[in-house]
């Protein structure tokens, strides 16, 4: 998924190094090789499905800052979509993988979920909205990554699976194009704003990773 401008290309250029390390860590190459720990998965997956319900609400709320009605729709499409992912992996994933339901957030998910939040209730829309980029963005390009690296009969191919979704890639490159405006209309501090919120939460994504190693 490429940047839609200067702007987007900018931010994806600072997060750089945080992305080569989130591709090359141990949880995303034992993924793709099927070797990741089944304990290590499950703190993923159990927490993952935490994680959405927040990020669900940060989506809602963000929607209602929305400058515009398609954009307002955009950020509501997201909020929805994000609920029938979340019954999917709570009805199907953690039964075909016999992993149990996860009852509280844990530190990493606790802390970026808080920051999602804080950020969609209390920011502007550009700044709320670049906080929420990378969870679609950087995801969905991690994501591609496994794909391609992926080994055959991978005891998680029902999970990657999930990972390849052209609607997915719609959403996500729709995001971009918002982001990107949001950036070319905003003032110097501002964007400084957006490219720090952007980076923390791409850092966000990789301390998830690390943690759920450590389970």
């Amino acid at each position: 998924m490429k940047a839609a401008g200067k702007y987007t290309q900018k931010m994806w250029d600072a997060i750089a190094s945080i992305y080569e390390d989130t591709i090359t860590h141990p949880f995303v190459v034992q993924l793709a090789k099927g070797t990741l720990d089944k304990n290590n998965f499950a703190h993923f997956l159990s927490q993952d499905i935490l994680y959405i319900k927040d990020d669900n609400l940060a989506l809602d709320l963000v929607a209602e800052k929305a400058p515009n009605k398609s954009e307002k729709q955009f950020f509501q499409m997201l909020a929805k979509d994000g609920l029938d992912i979340e019954k999917a992996l709570h009805n199907e994933f953690l039964k075909y993988f016999d992993i149990e339901e996860a009852e509280k957030k844990s530190p990493a998910i606790e802390k970026y979920t808080s920051f999602l939040l804080n950020h969609s209730e209390n920011s502007v829309f550009a700044l709320a909205a670049a906080a929420l980029l990378p969870c679609f963005w950087v995801y969905n390009s991690v994501g591609n990554h496994i794909l391609t690296i992926a080994e055959a009969d991978n005891e998680y191919q029902m999970w990657i699976d999930t990972y390849h979704s052209e609607e997915y890639e719609h959403y996500t490159q729709r995001f971009i194009d918002i982001v990107e405006r949001l950036a070319s209309e905003a003032d110097e501090e501002l964007y400084q704003e957006m490219l720090k919120a952007f980076t923390l939460s791409t850092q966000y994504e990789l301390d998830f990773f690390e943690e759920a190693m450590k389970k």
